[in-house]
Parts: structure tokens; C-alpha cells; sequence
């Protein structure tokens, strides 16, 4: 499917209330022509297969045709039922509803949302789905992927990498039929309203329809915690070039409590987490700036499989040596993550030496433009 029909089959879904149009796509990523009758939302797969769980609110309970079909106030129990949803113990015949408060977000087992709250009944579970727009969900994800009191230039930063993403994933790469992105590190970290403050409100507000582009397209972006002092081409990491994703030094992040990390593990313990009898030896096989792959009594395993075994906050980046001491195994490494796209204690560095959140995306991502989608 080429990128203009891709634009077209999303607003279908967009903007279900308005009639559709033909859009050229330099004028949607303009803001031109967008200006009435637009509101892009999201949908996040807050909970999955679930028997039941508990939302408090005031709230107007919708059908999947919009159609009202009660009200509900306080705290009450949503469970799947033979034949459909129940809600504080009132059946409802449908396979979807839709919860609606135009007053105070509503809260799903004790945490607040902003947007609705839908409820898909699929294999007699359900499927719990947040839907808002676009920018209240980068306001409740900037402060989980950032830290708090960073400077509000890499909060922009952030706010604009994150909706770019979504973006992107809504687009091209959603997680299910009934959601778009799931609110962990599978995608990027959501919460609702737990982690809102003023200067991530303020990001988001002064960044409002930012997103990365290369040419007329959203681009594919990435980020991680700390690189260490070079940041990995997606070519190296990945084996896929993408020619904003390329290797670089980074002299910005060295204030990382994760820049540089030495962790000790028993021999019996990797052992143990590799499920295997003993290990006797750990070497490690590099490509130009990390590593590709850990060899173990002489077998050879991804790099990444390695970290998901031992533990991504144990292993905390695939820049790595081992030494054997005894009974344990010594890891010294640098930075947290893939090293791949943009740094964020780098970010938090440049914004620290006055840089704007334009000059830090463009430094680290290679011939790309923050163009206004809406």
C-alpha cells in the first residue's frame, strides 16, 4: 500500500463524525488544510485478557455505534459474562461499550486516564482500551521515558519523539485491532495522568503536532536511556541501514549514573538464568562499536537474547566486556540500551549547554525535518 492510501485508510479511522477528503500530504504535515475538522487520537491496550477489573467515574456508557445505553457514578466492578459485559452487576448484551465522562477523567483500578475507557469482549475476556488524543497521551509519557527535572528543552525533545512515534506505530505498525500501542516498554511507557506535571504539559503544549519526518513520511525513530560516548548505526545493531540512524560520538551524556557500570554475577547464577548445568567461559563478539553476540563454552547467542536472559537492568547495554574472577563473572559496560537513534541523558546534556529541542533532534538524527503534522 503506498503512503497516500496509507493516509487515507487512517483517516477513516480519524475521523469517523467528517466526511472524507483527499489530503496531500506535504499540506497534512504542514498543518495545512487540517485546520477544522481534525482531532487525531490514540488508542493504548491499557489491560488484556482480563476477567474483570474495577473503574470509578461518572460516566455515560456508549455503545460501539455511539448509541447511549446508561449511566453509571462511583466506583463500580466491569466483568466478562456469558453473553456479554456487565457492569456493577447489570448485564449488557454487546461485545464492546464505551465509558465517557466529560467531566473528571476516570480512573481504572485506581489510576486516572484522560480520553474514554472502551471494553472489547473477545474469547469471554476483556480488553481495556484508553482512547485520547494524541497530545494528552505525550503529556502522560514524557516523565515515565524522561526524568522529571530534566530541562524543558529535552522535554520537547521527548514530547516530540514521543508523538512521532505513536504517530508512526498508528500508522504502520499497530499492536492489535483493537489498539494502536501498548503502554510499556513494548512501545513507550504510559500511565495516564500519574506522571503529568506543569513542564510536561508546557513541552507538549509548545511542541503541539511536532513530528520527525524524512521526506513526506513519519520517520521510524528510536531512543534509549544512555549510549555511553557513541551512538551505533541501526546497519550495526539491527543489520538494516537507515540513513537517519547513524553512528556518531555523544560527549553529552557522561551524567548518566549508567555511563559506565560494572556488575558482578555468580557463575551459578547466569548458569541458572541460562538454564544450563554450568558456564565455564564468556567471550564476546563486537561489531564496529558494541557487541553483536556473547559466545558461551563455545556457543554462540545474540547479544540481546544474552541481556533478555540475564536481565536487561542487570546487563544494562550491549556494550560490554566480560572477565572471569574465581566463581563470578566481572561486566563492565557503558551506557543503558541499544545505542541506537537519540541518547536521552544526551539530550538532557545538550539542553543543559542551551540547546533548543530543534538542534538536539537534527544532531542526532541525520537529514531528517520536525515538521507540524495538525
Amino acid at each position: 500500500m503506498d503512503f497516500l492510501k496509507k493516509i487515507s485508510f487512517l483517516f477513516l479511522f480519524l475521523v469517523p463524525f467528517f466526511s472524507l477528503q483527499a489530503f496531500d500530504i506535504d499540506e497534512m504535515l504542514d498543518g495545512d488544510g487540517l485546520a477544522s475538522g481534525f482531532s487525531p487520537f490514540l488508542r493504548i491496550g491499557i489491560k488484556t485478557d482480563i476477567e474483570s477489573f474495577m473503574l470509578e467515574g461518572d460516566a455515560r456508557i456508549l455503545d460501539k455505534n455511539d448509541k447511549v445505553l446508561s449511566a453509571v457514578q462511583g466506583l463500580f466492578k466491569i466483568a466478562a459474562v456469558s453473553g456479554g459485559i456487565a457492569v456493577g452487576g447489570k448485564v449488557f448484551k454487546v461485545d464492546a461499550m464505551k465509558f465517557t465522562s466529560e467531566l473528571i477523567p476516570l480512573k481504572v483500578e485506581g489510576r486516572m486516564f484522560r480520553g474514554d475507557i472502551e471494553v472489547h469482549l473477545k474469547n469471554s475476556k476483556l480488553i481495556v482500551v484508553n482512547k485520547l488524543d494524541i497530545e494528552d497521551y505525550v503529556k502522560g509519557v514524557i516523565n515515565k521515558e524522561a526524568i522529571p527535572s530534566w530541562p524543558i528543552e529535552a522535554k520537547k525533545t521527548q514530547a516530540v519523539l514521543a508523538r512521532t512515534f505513536a504517530v508512526y506505530q498508528k500508522m504502520f505498525n499497530p499492536r492489535s485491532t483493537y489498539f494502536d500501542l501498548a503502554p510499556t516498554v513494548l512501545d513507550q511507557v504510559y500511565d495516564g495522568l500519574g506522571k503529568e506535571d506543569v513542564t510536561s504539559v508546557e513541552a507538549v503544549n509548545a511542541t503541539k503536532g511536532e513530528v520527525i519526518t524524512i521526506g513526506s513520511d513519519p520517520a521510524k525513530i528510536y531512543f534509549h536511556s544512555t549510549c555511553g560516548g557513541t551512538i551505533s548505526s541501526s546497519a550495526e545493531v539491527w543489520k538494516k541501514d537507515e540513513p537517519h540512524l547513524q553512528e556518531l560520538k555523544c560527549p553529552y551524556c557522561a551524567n548518566s549514573s549508567l555511563y559506565r557500570w560494572t556488575r558482578k554475577l555468580k557463575v551459578s547464577d547466569i548458569a541458572k538464568k541460562l538454564k544450563v548445568k554450568s558456564v565455564k567461559s564468556i567471550k564476546t563478539v563486537r561489531g564496529r562499536t558494541r557487541v553483536d553476540s556473547v559466545v558461551i563454552d563455545g556457543k554462540k547467542m545474540p547479544v540481546n537474547k544474552f541481556r533478555e536472559l540475564v536481565g536487561f537492568s542487570v546487563i544494562w547495554s550491549n556494550d560490554f566486556t566480560v572477565t572471569k574472577k574465581g566463581a563470578d563473572f566481572i561486566f563492565s559496560g557503558k551506557g543503558a540500551g541499544h545505542g541506537v537513534g537519540v541518547c536521552q541523558w544526551g539530550m538532557a546534556g545538550m539542553a543543559n549547554q542551551g540547546k533548543n529541542h530543534y538542534e538536539i533532534l537534527k544532531f542526532y538524527l541525520k537529514g531528517i525535518e520536525v515538521r507540524k503534522m495538525y
